[in-house]
């Protein structure tokens, strides 16, 4: 019976000693499936192989982990696509967008440029249609003045505003905390409320079967939603 040679952290070891000890490490069972018999050369190529696939599924992971770090850091990815995941939340807790009532909390970071967009602008524009409710908690007032009047005025909805530190939930279903510095607000998780934080938690890709899924933190917990 030929040697059976074990390919493990790029050293070929006998079969005989399997079990024992390479560089201080226990070899596992599962590389079973890397076993060659020696002067096989078609065996060797097919371990290289699978090894090379291993090593390569591993960095092009770590590449897609580290630039989903970097987008949160720079902001949410998935900012410009809020109202379709809004709707989709709301669907999976058997809500309708026309009983959708949020309470807004406004951003702690403004643009450094005046020339950059403002987050909170871009959530408005996506959130403002078909509301019946809406209630803003801001340290601003006069930023949103003009937002106010032109949804009176184009909707007849009266916009309620709020100081950012006495905030009432009355009326309230769903809480978009667009804040960036501190800990999520966890004396807003009540039963009958969503708390969203766009930023105090990351918002991430999770790949389901042949699916690319989006998972959305909700108050305490996360909630997984279909991709496109």
């Amino acid at each position: 019976m030929p040697i059976q040679i074990f390919i493990y952290m790029g050293k070929m070891v006998q079969r005989e000693s399997i079990w024992q000890d390479v560089d201080g490490i226990r070899i596992p069972e599962i590389w079973e499936g890397l076993l060659i018999k020696e002067k096989n050369r078609w065996g060797i190529l097919y371990g290289l192989k699978r090894i090379f696939e291993r090593v390569t599924e591993y960095f092009c992971k770590k590449k897609t982990e580290d630039k989903e770090e970097e987008a949160a850091e720079e902001g949410n990815p998935f900012l410009p696509r809020l109202r379709e995941i809004l709707e989709k939340i709301l669907e999976i807790y058997g809500m309708e967008y026309r009983t959708f009532c949020p309470l807004l909390l406004d951003t702690d970071t403004l643009p450094e440029s005046m020339l950059d967009e403002d987050d909170v602008e871009l959530v408005l524009e996506q959130i403002s249609r078909d509301l019946n409710f809406l209630k803003i908690a801001t340290s601003r007032p006069a930023y949103f003045a003009p937002y106010i009047e032109r949804m009176y005025e184009d909707t007849g909805l009266v916009v309620q505003l709020e100081v950012d530190k006495e905030v009432s939930l009355e009326g309230v279903n769903v809480i978009v905390d667009m804040e960036r510095k501190g800990n999520c607000y966890y004396r807003y998780m009540k039963e009958g409320v969503l708390y969203i934080p766009v930023y105090k938690r990351p918002w991430s890709y999770v790949k389901m079967l042949e699916n690319l899924d989006i998972s959305v933190p909700i108050g305490y917990n996360t909630v997984i939603i279909k991709g496109r």
